[in-house]
């Protein structure tokens, strides 16, 4: 009993730990990113019907997600704390739920390690702060597990009928929530088959609600959102069948990649412990072969769908939501891995200790050094607060779509050169870039009969004023 209450401390410790963080960094407002601002021109731009339809910049998102973003920014306006509201709330909701499961699952070491693991993921923490779906990709993970551990023991029709009616929401707010529902349905097919008729058709509306959902909305957003554009960025994560031969070896080596992006930088050796964590659970648990089924189900099929070239796989975001299974399992065959490494070399339990401690200094250290996002924020800014109305503004990343959302029509997509209709005007001419740029250098030709009046860097940022040189002085 004393073990359990000091596990039930340490979890409500560790939980609050990965609540502070979470809360911390959707506070003080990282600059919206690249791909981030492309989802924010989605929910800004598009009315709700073409929400459902392609998206602009060659983008995916679930629709629903899109719509709950449009709702949100209704109602409390199109500020960044806004656009990032859903993602927070799904993430704080992610921790809870998956000190549940641990809680239910794990021995009270186990438990307390996976707890403290998940609440200080980098990657976790990177996308609760985000104005994209990928905190609830983990956030439907997490409900699905904890879901099936909470009314293990209950009649199968009241743990179905539920899951069937949330099924449609939680697919069409979040693409790899089709993969979590499978696993849900794998876990559950033993006792379907062992069940009375009430039983399995509630099972089978399970199956019926995930089948209709995902063929809708693979035949129909999904479709429509997939271009050649988005696959070439995906293109490594998809199985290379003109190689035949190396494709066991890519889907073995992303399936490492998977564990890293859940846990960096360690993930990579923390997919073996999760490998014995598997063992564990399914022999020290009752139903623990469903439990574990329920887990790593969804991770298998997203490989299936990899090779199918459906869904990307590997070291990506777009499969965060193997972090509750990574960080469960892991953690599971840590807490028997490590006293018997102990047992033989101290030094070895040293080291294996601190591999599985290192996201929290990785943590700790993101306080002290926020990750490095480009300052469009500071340098959309500075050219708000200084240009005149009618000056052009070019820049060179979506950021500045959203940031520029002010002065419509002022501003444009720009490639490093200049036309004749922004040369022609009589006052500045405004460039934004984002990137790279050593020292004085300029990140474009000056154009003939200009010069740049103005420039501030920020990270990743470099903002310039360019006008026309004076016609005496030009002549002289």
């Amino acid at each position: 009993m004393r073990s359990l209450a000091r596990r039930d401390q340490w979890l409500v410790v560790l939980v609050a730990i990965g609540l502070i963080l979470r809360g911390y960094h959707n506070l003080r407002c990282p600059p919206v990113w690249h791909d981030e601002a492309a989802i924010v021109v989605n929910v800004l731009g598009l009315s709700f019907e073409e929400m459902f339809g392609p998206l602009i910049h060659a983008e995916a998102a679930p629709p629903l997600f899109l719509v709950a973003e449009r709702l949100i920014v209704l109602v409390f306006g199109d500020g960044v704390l806004a656009l990032r509201l859903l993602p927070i709330l799904a993430a704080f909701g992610s921790l809870l739920l998956f000190a549940g499961t641990a809680r239910r699952v794990l021995s009270p070491v186990a438990a307390v390690l996976a707890v403290g693991l998940f609440a200080v993921s980098d990657r976790l923490l990177w996308h609760s702060c985000e104005a994209k779906s990928y905190s609830l990709d983990v956030f439907w993970a997490a409900a699905a597990s904890y879901w099936f551990v909470l009314t293990d023991g209950w009649s199968l029709w009241r743990r179905c009928l539920p899951a069937a009616l949330v099924a449609p929401l939680a697919i069409w707010t979040s693409f790899p929530a089709c993969f979590v529902a499978g696993g849900l349905l794998v876990g559950w097919f033993p006792a379907a088959v062992r069940s009375r008729s009430s039983g399995r058709a509630a099972f089978l509306s399970v199956a019926a609600s995930v089948g209709v959902s995902f063929v809708v909305l693979a035949m129909g957003p999904v479709a429509a959102q997939r271009c050649g554009t988005m696959e070439a960025c995906w293109e490594r994560q998809f199985a290379d069948w003109s190689r035949p031969w190396v494709v066991p070896v890519w889907a073995f080596m992303s399936t490492f990649e998977v564990a890293r992006y859940c846990l960096l930088p360690v993930g990579q050796p923390m997919l073996i412990f999760a490998a014995i964590g598997a063992v564990v659970v399914r022999r020290t648990r009752t139903n623990g072969q469903s439990v574990v089924a329920t887990l790593l189900i969804p991770i298998g099929l997203a490989l299936l769908a990899a090779l199918l070239h459906k869904y990307p796989y590997g070291g990506a975001r777009v499969v965060v939501f193997a972090a509750p299974a990574v960080c469960l399992l892991g953690a599971a065959g840590v807490s028997v891995a490590l006293p018997a490494v102990a047992r033989r070399s101290r030094v070895a339990a040293a080291v294996l200790l601190g591999v599985v401690l290192f996201p929290g200094a990785l943590a700790g250290w993101v306080l002290i050094d926020p990750w490095d996002r480009p300052a469009a924020d500071a340098g959309a800014g500075y050219v708000l607060s200084h240009r005149a109305a009618g000056e052009p503004v070019l820049v060179n990343h979506w950021e500045y779509e959203y940031y520029m959302r002010t002065i419509p029509g002022e501003w444009r997509l720009w490639f490093g050169s200049f036309d004749s209709a922004e040369l022609e005007t009589s006052g500045r001419i405004w460039v934004v870039h984002t990137g790279q740029v050593d020292g004085s250098a300029l990140p474009f030709v000056l154009p003939p009969g200009w010069v740049v009046t103005e420039s501030r860097r920020y990270p990743q940022v470099a903002v310039f004023a360019l006008a026309r040189v004076p016609t005496g002085i030009a002549a002289r």
